[in-house]
This record gives C-alpha cells, structure tokens and sequence, in this order.
C-alpha cells in the first residue's frame, strides 16, 4: 500500500496540472481539505453546451476547464487567463488528457470573435467555458481557476525549480518577478547569466509570463509546459511536509463550480489517473506579427492574438485524440 507521502504527492500533482479541486485528497483530506475551496455556480443554459457531444460522451468522460488566472487581489477587476487547459477526464480507464489553449487564441462566442483570456476578463468562467464549447464542440460545464500566486507558492515550498534560462529571457524574467513579488510580498533577485540554473516562484512565473522573444504565444506556451513538468518532478521527491504546506497555500487560492459533495466522491479515486496531455489548440496557426515600434520602447510586444488556419480539422482532430471520435 502506498504510504501517506506518496499518496499526496499524486493528489498534488493532479490539482496542480488540471482538475485541482476534484484531487483534492484521500481519506482526511476529502473532508478537511475541501471546505478551504471557493465554490461557485455556473448557469449551464449559457455555457453553450454541446448536444451532440453530451449523446455521444453520454457520461463516460467527464471535460472540465482549467484556468491560471492573473489575479493580483480580491479587488483585481481585470483579471484574465493565459493559462486555459481543457481536462478530459475518462472515468472508465482513470486518464486525464490535457488540450492546452492559448491565452490569445481566437474562439467563437455567440458567433463573434474572442480572445480565449478576454473572453474570461469579460465575464469570467462562464464566459470563458461558453467560448471553448462553442469554438470546441465540447459540453464543458463546469471549471478549475488557480490564482499566479498559488503557483508562485508551490514552487517557493519545493525550493524552487531547474530551468535553463537563454540570454534574450533574463531581462524580461527580471521585470516580471520584481512585479510579481511585490504583488505577493514575497523577495527575489535577478537572473544574472544566462545557462541552467534554480529559479524560485516569482522567477519562474515570470519565466511563464514571456512572450516577446522570438516565437511569442507558441514559445511562451513551451515555457508554461516546461514549468509544470519540473514542478512534477519536484513533487516526487517532496515529503509530506512540503506536500501538506502546498495544499495548504494551494487550496485557498482555487475557485471551483464542483460542490463539496463532488469534491469528495472524485477524491477517491485521485491517485489512480494517470496524466498525459495532447497539442495545443490552435494547433497550425498564422505566423505572428510583431507590433510597429514605438520610441522609447525598450521591447517590441507580439501582435496579441492566435489565429488558427483550419479549425474543422483541428476539432475533429481534438475530438479524436481525446475520446477516439471517428475511429
């Protein structure tokens, strides 16, 4: 049988990649733990569910969204999310896929153009989810959001991550984490050289934060997914302690539609899904445009905005990846 740490360690690796809230814990945590969530309500006459999709599916998965939101405050009114996962959850077989999609992608809402992170600025995770089961054809009803902060603190409680940072990304790490910092009150210093290095949780957010370098949203997204790999990697090693604080800190700063109930009854099986995840969406997109230089600007910023070149495809292609549609 498992020991405690190992148990947690599973648990904290599914809240941290998708359905956070759903992994809460085993045994104790269930009960202990869940009560620290943010439980809200979603209306699902406006979340634009698939029909078709719901019939098909007819219960067998079960497809949450998953937001990392840039919310400094309680008061933060401008919120948005460039972290935006879809988390297939096939309750026959224990797996969890993950769709990553792009904060500036171009979605569908009530057939007019969005962007996936305005859509969430806009009207939060109802409008947000409406958006990615319109454009998806999914039956998305309920979601995950996870505050930068949460994730500052989970690396900060790990002792920090490896990431081999290159020359044209220090000065922009640097400008993020000052101001991240400062947001959370927490301290950090520069990265001064470029080569593989630890970076703790400001660094690192900031680190996730770039997408000025050559590449823009496509490399910034590799920076997100490399992040999460190492903080994996990090929590096998963790002990119960280091385990325990970051449920704590974590648990808190999650907003979820699932009641208490819900919650617990997924808890149980937690630690037996297995993770793996699939291409971004959009997956071929149009080249990025950088914005027209301005005096006395330092950087130029990237055309904000993903643009796919064949949608059709790309959803009948997620369809087929995560539940084997069409085969």
């Amino acid at each position: 049988m498992e020991n405690n740490t190992s148990k947690a360690q599973k648990i904290v690796r599914i809240l941290v990649a998708v359905l956070a809230v759903a992994a809460v814990g085993i045994g104790v945590y269930a009960n202990r733990q869940a009560s620290k969530v943010k439980q809200t309500e979603v209306k699902e006459e406006n979340l634009q569910v698939s029909e078709e999709m719901e019939e098909e599916l007819k219960g067998e998965y079960v497809n949450v969204a998953v937001f990392g939101v840039n919310e400094r405050s309680a008061e933060d009114k401008t919120a948005d999310s460039d972290a935006v996962y879809v988390a297939s959850l096939n309750t026959g077989s224990k797996e969890i896929k993950l769709l990553p999609v792009y904060g500036n992608a171009m979605m569908k809402q009530d057939g007019s153009d969005v962007k996936m992170k305005d859509a969430y600025a806009d009207g939060g995770a109802e409008e947000a989810i409406a958006a990615l089961n319109e454009t998806l054809e999914l039956n998305i009803k309920d979601y995950v959001s996870l505050d930068l902060g949460a994730l500052v603190e989970i690396i900060d409680t790990l002792g920090g991550i490896e990431i081999d940072v290159e020359q044209d990304e220090i000065p922009h790490i640097n400008g993020y984490a000052q101001s991240i910092a400062k947001a959370y009150g927490k301290e950090t210093v520069n990265v001064e050289a470029e080569g593989k290095q630890k970076l703790d949780g400001s660094q690192a957010a900031g680190y996730c934060r770039i997408r000025v370098t050559d590449g823009g949203d496509v490399k910034r997204a590799d920076r997100q997914r490399e992040v999460m790999e190492q903080i994996f990697q990090k929590l096998e090693e963790a002990d119960f302690s280091q385990v325990d604080k970051i449920l704590d800190t974590l648990l808190p700063k999650l907003e979820t539609s699932f009641d208490k109930s819900e919650i617990v009854a997924y808890a149980a099986d937690a630690a037996d899904y297995k993770i793996s995840s699939i291409p971004s969406y959009p997956r071929a997109i149009k080249e990025q445009e950088r914005k027209e230089e301005k005096e006395g600007e330092q950087f130029t910023d990237y055309e904000e905005i993903v643009e796919g070149t064949d949608i059709k495809k790309d959803v009948a292609d997620i369809h087929k990846e995560l539940f084997g549609a069409g085969e």
